[in-house]
This record gives structure tokens, C-alpha cells and sequence, in this order.
């Protein structure tokens, strides 16, 4: 795992522990909740001090009530005093038992309700932050990390980062002062006892501190193996209609088992590593035991202490075994919350790389003038994809921009959004640097509909008003009709208030384009911005639902990224992108004259329409001229 930076010295290695990295990264989650915080460790308190007090009642019962060896002392006057007889002094231990059991419970049930609202409240500000922040990233980020791994660092490390946040202070705490409190009563009682019952302890502590670290590793190697499964089931499950159409069915299950076996194995390491742990605790554990049965009735023996002592003793012994078993659990816990949390502060460190400037402005009165000026980019990952791009775009002006795939076509939309800063030269809207405009009023300038539509899981009315502060029922039934959309969108159950499914996957290729196409009616911005707008379509309605949105009368500049030449003639003008580069700019007679690249491109997409096979994108230009089209 490479670290982000601020995790990271000059030297690359750590300058905090993990845990301590964790814990002051999210420590901030805390703050706004000390006071429940502090309540609960108050109700912590009152629980250990009944779980303390809890064996005294059964020691008067053998020392007062069946042998009265304790008739001499000051708490068996007082029991004299209240109970004349046994069976009054019975009755006075049962009411402790039961004063006893009822704060054990008032206590543990205040601390556990506090500790589950503050746990889920912090959890989901936690949560609601690193969605904010993932939806700031940049495309690449995304590109780059699976959508199952982000998934599980947005929900389950969540859940597992919890524990330590919040769980684990007070359940620390807890177990401390339950340690100290059961070892101080136990040398008052006798402190020869004491020295044995407490002299496995280090060893317990020294092996939690050891197998702790190799939990923690032995985690974060799980949860890389469960992010890839669920990277996996992530993919299959999107697009179980190609898994099927290939019959990949058996493929696809050999390639998540794989993934599956390596997340088994992966959790079976770590849960080996706290067995052993818990091994260690309770093979200790045992050996103080022992070792205090064996001299304690030696002592009740010699009459140096009584049967009611060596009782509350070996119970203070069993005692101690559960908050030393807890403390070593706890330290598996957050091994396993510490690489959780290392997951969630890997992405919340990652900075969008496109940010508003200090002195950003917002876009106000736009006429849509677009001008690219010696533009040059490379992808992070180093593909330059643009160089030296120049050219203008005149407000109102219908423009066309063709070329080969990969030419580098939809990176300029992708620029011109700012989902990506230029490395060089500028872009700019009526004379201002777009890196001088607010991103979020940058993009209210335009109306895009993207080559693969995105439908969301919400009404047919809410997906066509996409960006819009209101829905306008007839704006949208009439942006509808303009796209061809509503005759479909009146046969589905509810009519616009149809609730669509994921991604839209019930209607057809054609349907979710035409919602897109009606999105793109609806909004009256300066600037429409079109990638293939008639992909999917029949050929009629391609045509007609096209040439209304790009060639209407309303003021507006329109960029369109196109491979259809039946319309070319009505652009005023049409730019050839070639390898990263503008290599021709002119009308269609014109760039049909004087540019082999356009001639190339429109005489391929003449043999389409004709049905001819050809590879479009791979005739040489300069042969071009002698093609028969």
C-alpha cells in the first residue's frame, strides 16, 4: 500500500504509528460528542463498581450466615444488628443481590444506549464527509480504484473504524478500571494471593502487543481480498446480461471464487492470529487460577483466612480473566478498525486535482463564446491525449467536431467542463479563464448529453429535470415530446412518475438516449454540448430529434462531437481532430476539397451507410482522393 503523502516523511516512512495516524485524523469526529462520551465512561464507572461488589453478598452467606466466622468483626455486628436471625440475614443479602443487579443494568443499559447514538452518529457524518469527498475526485480517481473497493471503505471499514472511534475508548477504560479496582481489592484481602493472581498479566500483555501487530497486517490483507471480491460481484452483477449472452457464466464464477478462496484464507490467517491470542490469555489465566486455589485453602486451612474470602478471591480471579480476555480482544479489534481506518484515510487524503481558485467568479450573463488557446493535456497516467489545440467558437455558432476514435474528441468536452485542468495554454468563455469561474457555475452554462446516458433510480420527471432547482411538469412533458420521448413514456406504469430501475436497464438503448436528449431540451443554457446525441436511435427519429435540438432558432452555441455526416452541410463549421491535434477547420464543402482526413472519414461513413465493409479509421489519408465513394 503506498501511503498519501501526509502520511509519509521525507524518507517514506511513517512519522506516527497507525493507530495513532487513525486516531488523530478522526479524533475531530468525536469532539462534538464528549458530553455523552463522558457520561458513558460515568455509567462505565457505576457498572465496574457493581461488577465489584457483585461476590461480597455470597461471601457473607458462608461466613455469617453457615459458619459465623465473621461474628467478630465489624460488618458481621452490623449484620447482627439487622438481622437477628439467619433467615432475616438472608433476606438482607438477597435485597443487596438484587440492588446490585438492578445498577449493573441501569448502568450497562445508559452506557450502551449512549455509545450506539454516538457511535451511529458519528459514523454517519464520518460517512456523509467521504461521500462529499468521493463525489469531489476526479474522473481518474475512479478510472483507477474499482467501484466494489470504494464501496466497502464507504460501508463495512466504516463500521469496523467505529469500533475503535468510540467502542474502544470506553470499553478501554472500562477494562482498566475494573484491572485496577479488582487488584486493589484483592491485596487488601491478602496480598499474598494478589501477587500470584496478578503475575500473569505482563506475559498477557506482551503477547497482545506482539500478535496485535500481526492482526493488523493480517487485516488489512483481508480486507484487500474482500474489496476484490466485492469488486468482482460489483462488475458481474452490472452487466449479467453480456455475462449471459457470452455464456461467461462459468468464467466469471471461476474468477470470483478465486477472489473468494483469497479472502477465506486471508480471514482464517486472522482469526488463527486471535485465537492464539485468546490461547494465551486463558492458558495464563489458568495458571494464576491454580496457583491461588492451591495456596488460598492452604490459608482457609490454616485459619488465616476465611471460606467467604478465599470465594470472593477466586472470584476477583475469574474477574480478572474477562477484562484481560477483553483487552486482548480489543486489541485484535483495533488492529482490524486501524487498517479500516488507513483505508478511509487513504481516500479522504487524495485532493481533487480541479478546485475553485481563491479569486473565482461566478459565470454570470454568458453569450457562449469558446475559444481553445494552444491547449496541451496528458492523462495522469501520461497519455497525452491533446497538443497545441487552438480554435474559437463564435457565440450562437453550430459546430461540428470530427475525427478518428481516440483522436481526442471528448477529452476537449471533458476540458471545457473542468473535470480536467489544461497542463498548458487556456481555455476561455467570453474572454475569461474557465479556471477563473466557480466549477459549479461553470457548469450551469452547459447542457451535455453524453454518448452512454446515465439514468438514476428516481422518477421519469426528476431524470429529465436533472439539474434543475424545480420540476416543471409541462417544460418537462413538452421537452419530452420534443425528444420523442413522451408516446414511451405514457405506455410505462405511472407515466412520468414512473420510478426507474437501476441505471434505467428495463427501457432500451433508444428510450434512455431520448431521455437524454430531453434533458438537454429542457435546459436553456448558453451552451449545449453534444457526444453522439443520436446514438442509439432509429434512423428517422435520429434524424428529425437531432436536427430539431442542434439546428433550432434558439440562441444558444452548440459543440457537438459527431461521426454522422448526413448533416454536416447545416454546421457552420466542422473541426478535424487528428492525434491530439486540430488539423482542419472550415465548412464541409471546404474541409471535402482541401482536407484528406475529412475526405477519408466521410467517404467511410458513405460505405456504412451503403453497407459496404471498411475500416473507417484506419484509411490512409493520403490515399484518400483515389477511394471510389
Amino acid at each position: 500500500m503506498k501511503w498519501p503523502r501526509a502520511f509519509r516523511t521525507n524518507r517514506g516512512k511513517l512519522n506516527l504509528g497507525e493507530m495513532d495516524i487513525v486516531r488523530r485524523r478522526f479524533a475531530r469526529y468525536l469532539k462534538p460528542h464528549w458530553k455523552q462520551m463522558a457520561i458513558a465512561m460515568l455509567a462505565t464507572v457505576g457498572t465496574v463498581l457493581m461488577n465489584v461488589a457483585s461476590p461480597w453478598p455470597i461471601k457473607f452467606v458462608f461466613d455469617l450466615v453457615l459458619s459465623d466466622s465473621m461474628s467478630d468483626s465489624t460488618i458481621g455486628r452490623w449484620f447482627e444488628a439487622v438481622a437477628a436471625s439467619p433467615t432475616a440475614a438472608m433476606v438482607v443479602i438477597c435485597a443487596c443481590i438484587l440492588l446490585i443487579a438492578v445498577g449493573q443494568s441501569v448502568f450497562s443499559y445508559v452506557r450502551d444506549v449512549l455509545l450506539a447514538q454516538t457511535g451511529q452518529q458519528v459514523v454517519g457524518r464520518l460517512r456523509h464527509d467521504m461521500f462529499r469527498h468521493m463525489q469531489m475526485l476526479s474522473p481518474d480517481v475512479f478510472e483507477t480504484k474499482r467501484t466494489g473497493d470504494l464501496l466497502l471503505r464507504l460501508t463495512g471499514d466504516m463500521q469496523m473504524l467505529r469500533q475503535m472511534l468510540v467502542n474502544a475508548w470506553v470499553t478501554f477504560g472500562e477494562n482498566v478500571l475494573t484491572i485496577v479496582v479488582t487488584v486493589a481489592v484483592m491485596f487488601w484481602l491478602n496480598a499474598y494471593l494478589a501477587m500470584f493472581a496478578v503475575g500473569t498479566i505482563p506475559l498477557v500483555v506482551l503477547s497482545a502487543a506482539r500478535i496485535s501487530k500481526r492482526i493488523r497486517k493480517a487485516t488489512k490483507s483481508q480486507r484487500e481480498k474482500e474489496s476484490g471480491v466485492a469488486s468482482v460481484a460489483h462488475e458481474v452483477l452490472g452487466a449479467m446480461m453480456l455475462v449471459q449472452a457470452f455464456n461467461r457464466e462459468k468464467i466469471e464464477l471461476q474468477r470470483f471464487s478465486r477472489q473468494n478462496r483469497g479472502s477465506i484464507r486471508a480471514g482464517v490467517r486472522t482469526t488463527r492470529l486471535e485465537a492464539k491470542l485468546f490461547r494465551t490469555v486463558f492458558l495464563a489465566s489458568a495458571v494464576g487460577l491454580c496457583a491461588v486455589l492451591y495456596f488460598g485453602v492452604q490459608a482457609v486451612l490454616a485459619g488465616t483466612m476465611t471460606a467467604g474470602d478465599l470465594l470472593v478471591f477466586v472470584a476477583y480471579v475469574r474477574a480478572l480473566n474477562k477484562p484481560i480476555r477483553k483487552m486482548a480482544r480489543l486489541a485484535g479489534q483495533s488492529a482490524k478498525a486501524t487498517a479500516c481506518g488507513l483505508r478511509i484515510a487513504e481516500i479522504l487524503s487524495i485532493q481533487p486535482r480541479v478546485r475553485d481558485a481563491a479569486d473565482s467568479v461566478e459565470a454570470t450573463g454568458i453569450r457562449g463564446r469558446v475559444v481553445f488557446d494552444n491547449v496541451g493535456f496528458a492523462y495522469p497516467d501520461g497519455n497525452e491525449a491533446l497538443k497545441n489545440v487552438s480554435f474559437v467558437v463564435e457565440p450562437n455558432e453550430r459546430v461540428a467536431i470530427v475525427g478518428r476514435s481516440g483522436a481526442g474528441k471528448s477529452t476537449l468536452i471533458k476540458l471545457l467542463s473542468r473535470f480536467y485542468d489544461v497542463d498548458c495554454g487556456a481555455i476561455l468563455i467570453d474572454d475569461l479563464d474557465i479556471r477563473q469561474i466557480k466549477i459549479a457555475s461553470l457548469r450551469n452554462q452547459f447542457a451535455v448529453v453524453q454518448q452512454g446516458t446515465v439514468l438514476f433510480g428516481f422518477s421519469v420527471a426528476e431524470n429529465i429535470a436533472l439539474g434543475c432547482d424545480e420540476i416543471d411538469t409541462a417544460a418537462v412533458r413538452k421537452a419530452a415530446k420534443l425528444a420523442g420521448a413522451d408516446d414511451f413514456i405514457r405506455q410505462l406504469p405511472n407515466g412520468y412518475r414512473t420510478i426507474l430501475s437501476e441505471r434505467g436497464t428495463k427501457l432500451s438503448g433508444g428510450e434512455r438516449q431520448r431521455l437524454a436528449l430531453a434533458r438537454a431540451f429542457l435546459r436553456r443554457t448558453p451552451i449545449l454540448i453534444l457526444d453522439e446525441p443520436g446514438t442509439g436511435l432509429d434512423a428517422g427519429l435520429e434524424h428529425s430529434t437531432e436536427t430539431h435540438l442542434i439546428f433550432d432558432d434558439i440562441e444558444r452555441t452548440r459543440i457537438v462531437i459527431c461521426h454522422d455526416f448526413a448533416t454536416m452541410e447545416r454546421f457552420d463549421r466542422i473541426i478535424v481532430i487528428e492525434d491530439g491535434r486540430v488539423v482542419a477547420n472550415g465548412s464541409h464543402r471546404e474541409l471535402l476539397r482541401a482536407c484528406p482526413s475529412y475526405q477519408a472519414l466521410d467517404c467511410a461513413w458513405r460505405k456504412r451507410q451503403r453497407g459496404v465493409a471498411t475500416e473507417a479509421y484506419d484509411i490512409d489519408a493520403s490515399k484518400s482522393k483515389r477511394l471510389a465513394c
